[in-house]
């Protein structure tokens, strides 16, 4: 005594409707407290530019670091007291990225938690000597009077940039 159904198109499309559901990836939210958020004026970095060698000042953390060392970078064959390749300026570009990498920013405006590497590109694009911080990199990168070991740093910092 088997009975058979049949079933319509449009039924079998109800049926999957109420009960099986598409399982979509939930949005990553973020949250915000204390331990992982860093405020703006720490991302934007500090305004007092310290001597790095004689005649040229850069500013040691945040954005305003990144493009001072960045600007330098692209410049260092003017100034022949960098003897290192760059070393140590893509030493410092890297480990400025490295240090906001697991932290957070809370946006006033929208009440959102947000990477704190999304903002450090954001106020990049803002400032007056910075256009894109990955094409930057990427173009300080292709320089040929970098060393390879201030190369590798660079190409470690478009990872961290890039969430690798």
């Amino acid at each position: 005594m088997n009975k058979r159904f049949i079933i319509t198109e449009e039924e079998r499309q109800e049926i999957r409707k109420k009960y099986f559901f598409e399982q979509k990836t939930p949005k990553e939210r973020k949250f915000c407290h204390k331990g992982n958020t860093k405020p703006l004026e720490e991302i934007l970095g500090d305004t007092d530019p310290e001597d790095y060698i004689e005649g040229v000042k850069l500013r040691k953390s945040g954005v305003k670091g990144l493009t001072d060392h960045l600007e330098l970078l692209k410049s260092m064959r003017l100034h022949p007291a960098i003897t290192d390749g760059g070393e140590h300026l893509a030493f410092g570009i890297m480990n400025n990225l490295k240090a906001y990498k697991p932290y957070n920013y809370f946006e006033e405006t929208s009440k959102e938690c947000n990477r704190a590497m999304d903002k450090i590109i954001e106020l990049y694009k803002d400032d007056k000597n910075g256009e894109e911080l990955v094409k930057d990199i990427e173009k300080v990168y292709e320089f040929e009077y970098l060393s390879p070991r201030a190369k590798e740093f660079i190409k470690h910092s478009l990872g961290v940039i890039k969430g690798e």
